[in-house]
């Protein structure tokens, strides 16, 4: 039992050899770790979401290039294709 005149607080417990538990209210510290760990998340999530969309514009631009680079100046009439090679004009008589 403790000394006279200590008086045990509400939310102690006694556990007689001579051990004062305080039982504490982590309802402050829980919400704090919640905000931090949700905000640690919410970093994670845009960065990922950032990744993606580069990823998709990286992959689009490539497409792009090797439509120009293939492109050339030759005519595809070996290939049959129609219209795609300009038309002379005819060369004047002199």
């Amino acid at each position: 039992m403790p000394g006279a005149g200590y008086q045990v607080p509400t939310a102690a417990t006694w556990l007689g050899t001579g051990l004062l538990v305080v039982k504490v209210d982590n309802t402050v510290t829980i919400i704090i770790l919640s905000v931090v760990g949700g905000l640690i998340g919410l970093l994670i999530v845009i960065m990922l979401i950032k990744k993606f969309i580069t990823f998709i514009i990286k992959k689009t631009q490539e497409k792009k290039k090797e439509c120009l680079v293939n492109s050339s100046g030759n005519d595809n009439t070996e290939n049959g294709m129609a219209g795609s090679k300009a038309e002379q004009k005819a060369t004047p008589k002199l």
